[in-house]
């Protein structure tokens, strides 16, 4: 059984003959695409010798040692010799994940991404941006009491603003109960961050401006909306 955040991941799954996992952990999420034929094949990758040995079990628990292949990876190196139609990258911080997308990205040869990460939101939606890459679903999922925001993107340029960059250009168009809920989470945030920079010796004034754009925004948005 999956938690919000991962059976979120595998509605944005392209269904594939093989997909790739990267950052992979427990591994949770092949096993369900391979049990229910979303993924025929799995390449389930991990830095840590750790996590590889949770994936490793949980593909013999399930009996999906033939169907999945389990590396020591960093990165997007695993799909040099291995197309895939669809690659996972998720459950790390936005620093992290952006810089495998720019230093990886030839070797996706147009793979369908479903990407979370845990931090600078920002950052990533600027990689998927500079490496040619469009989000045609941004979605909210909440689990262990936290908000996650996942992306499903695709091959090709998308239009992209400042703002856009900043707060999610899909997410603020009619956005669903998850997801009010998560841009109230932001924009609480913003407000605290706003409110220590006013009350700093010097406050940055083009940060002033630009936190009481993003607040303007998103009190349109939740007000439409609610």
């Amino acid at each position: 059984m999956l938690d919000a955040r991962l059976a979120m991941a595998a509605s944005l799954y392209e269904p594939c003959l093989q997909g790739a996992d990267i950052g992979t952990d427990h591994a949770y999420l092949p096993r369900y695409l391979l049990q229910r034929d979303i993924c025929q094949r799995m390449i389930l990758a991990d830095i840590s010798p750790k996590a590889l040995q949770h994936a490793r079990d949980t593909v013999e628990e399930a009996a999906l040692w033939d169907r999945a292949t389990v590396v020591l990876a960093d990165g997007l190196s695993p799909l040099k010799d291995n197309p895939c139609g669809c690659v996972s990258i998720m459950g790390m911080g936005g620093e992290t994940l952006s810089q495998i997308l720019r230093s990886g990205h030839s070797l996706l040869r147009g793979a369908v991404l479903v990407l979370s990460a845990h931090t600078d939101l920002s950052q990533v939606r600027m990689a998927i941006r500079d490496i040619h890459y469009h989000i045609t679903r941004e979605e909210v999922a909440q689990a262990g009491g936290r908000f996650y925001l996942l992306w499903r993107c695709e091959p090709g340029d998308g239009e992209w603003t400042d703002t856009g960059l900043r707060l999610g250009t899909l997410l603020l168009r009619n956005p669903a109960p998850e997801a009010r809920a998560y841009l109230r989470k932001q924009e609480e945030l913003l407000r605290n961050k706003l409110r220590g920079i006013q009350s700093a010796a010097v406050p940055d004034g083009a940060q002033m401006e630009q936190i009481q754009a993003d607040l303007t925004v998103l009190s349109a948005v939740l007000s439409s909306s609610s």
